[in-house]
């Protein structure tokens, strides 16, 4: 779909439903007439310009065109929603916003880092990658899974890592397993329950699952050959600047990668992790008085011991240069220097029970909670509000139902995605209105962060 806006190819037709429009017509009609401009060929494939005025209908009447919509889907099937949105990238309510008067939050993922030079594929790009490399690992039960995944058309690491979790648990203990079938179907095969009677119990591949956790190294080796020499993009740069003016400004943050990290090393600005390491020495400008920078999945320059519960820091831009002219290695397990035990990244892997494996990561929930509180503006860069991170959404929630000053600005190419945090919200908090305190930038966040920030964007008095 590639619908201009403009008034200089207009067709009579579209021109005769302006005169209706102008002389006055009902909702359902402004409705109707909306639902067969999004879906005239003309239009949708951008030979007639989309007249401006059609934008100023939709606004006017948006909240009666969407009830309309959701009840009545089937006669109104073109979306008219989702399509105004996307033709609106600026929210008319971010013009009235200057960005130094607001006591700001950043919430960033991985859109965040997708754009040049960082380069950084979002989780939902990873998996067709990791299956390439499962394939060519010549083992049949990574070469089965991947093919399952293919024809099932799974697309999703999280899914993929979800399962492969619940897997290894149930392959332990053929009892959750048999809950499990219980739960989901409501039954359990009566002549598997026969054969698992006694000491022979049901049988589970577990030397799939065994394998599968191969699945676990190839992601964590995968995504530190794509994150480890990434360089910060403009949105990067842009938050750092305005930390820079505004000292104390948290960022929390689901990336692994070290790009905003670096950000803040290069410019000089003081931030702390939140977190304890067993040699803080290592970062140049750590400041526990810095602007905090919360990241809730851990780092790739970070790891952990779990046997004597050891975390360190690595120094970021050495280790990168090493990497890059293959002087040195990343470590993606090594050894622990104070008990001699395994020492691995401290990265909570992309699937829906995350806090089981870091406890170290615990305390930044609580970190990230107190971030977001009390806070004007909460800007959300890159984050897809998934179902595997609600509780992040909760944490947000949580600091819009506290202060109803408090707004959210997401920035992200898909609109798709403001409209989805819109109503949960408002079905979550009772009155929320969403148009007015979930605000959106559609685009590419290393070009429109900036602007923002900046002040661009905001229309100030003369």
């Amino acid at each position: 779909m590639s619908i201009s806006v403009g008034t200089q190819n207009i067709s009579p037709m579209q021109h005769s439903m302006l005169i209706r429009l102008e002389g006055g017509v009902s909702g359902p009609e402004i409705a109707r007439m909306l639902d067969e401009l999004i879906t005239d060929d003309d239009i949708v494939e951008g030979h007639e310009d989309l007249h401006p005025k059609w934008l100023e209908a939709f606004s006017a009447n948006r909240d009666y065109v969407e009830h309309l919509q959701r009840y009545r889907s089937r006669q109104y099937p073109g979306n008219i929603v989702d399509v105004f949105d996307n033709l609106k990238p600026v929210d008319p309510l971010i013009r009235q916003i200057d960005p130094m008067q607001e006591k700001i939050a950043f919430l960033l993922g991985a859109g965040a880092s997708k754009p040049h030079p960082s380069n950084i594929p979002t989780v939902t790009e990873l998996l067709p990658e990791l299956l390439s490399r499962a394939r060519r690992l010549e083992r049949e039960p990574m070469t089965r899974l991947a093919k399952f995944c293919e024809d099932q058309r799974i697309d999703n690491i999280e899914d993929l890592l979800t399962a492969v979790q619940i897997s290894e648990f149930c392959s332990r203990n053929p009892g959750v397993l048999n809950l499990v079938r219980f739960q989901l179907f409501r039954r359990v095969d009566a002549e598997r329950e026969r054969r698992s009677s006694g000491l022979e119990r049901a049988r589970t591949d577990t030397s799939s699952v065994a394998h599968l956790q191969d699945t676990l190294q190839m992601l964590f080796g995968l995504l530190s050959n794509l994150m480890l020499p990434a360089d910060p993009n403009g949105g990067h740069h842009a938050i750092v600047k305005f930390i820079d003016s505004h000292a104390g400004t948290p960022v929390v943050t689901t990336n692994y990668d070290c790009c905003i990290d670096r950000a803040l090393l290069n410019g000089n600005v003081p931030f702390s992790y939140t977190i304890e390491f067993a040699n803080p020495q290592v970062l140049v400008h750590a400041d526990e008085a810095g602007a905090p920078l919360i990241k809730l999945h851990g780092s790739l320059n970070w790891f952990y011991c779990e046997t004597c519960q050891d975390v360190r820091l690595i120094e970021i831009e050495s280790t990168i240069q090493a990497y890059r002219d293959r002087s040195g290695e990343y470590p993606i397990i090594s050894v622990c220097n104070v008990c001699g035990g395994q020492k691995r990244g401290l990265l909570v892997p992309p699937h829906a029970m995350k806090f089981d494996s870091a406890p170290p990561l615990h305390p930044l929930i609580g970190n990230a909670t107190r971030a977001f509180a009390g806070k004007s503006l909460i800007v959300v860069v890159g984050f897809s509000f998934s179902e595997a991170d609600l509780y992040i959404s909760r944490m947000v929630s949580k600091a819009m139902q506290e202060s109803n000053d408090t707004r959210m600005l997401i920035i992200d190419p898909d609109s798709g995605v403001i409209e989805k945090v819109r109503r949960r919200f408002e079905t979550q908090i009772p009155g929320f209105r969403g148009r007015d305190r979930i605000l959106k930038i559609s685009g590419d966040c290393a070009t429109m962060l900036p602007q923002f920030l900046d002040g661009e964007l905001c229309e100030k008095d003369e």
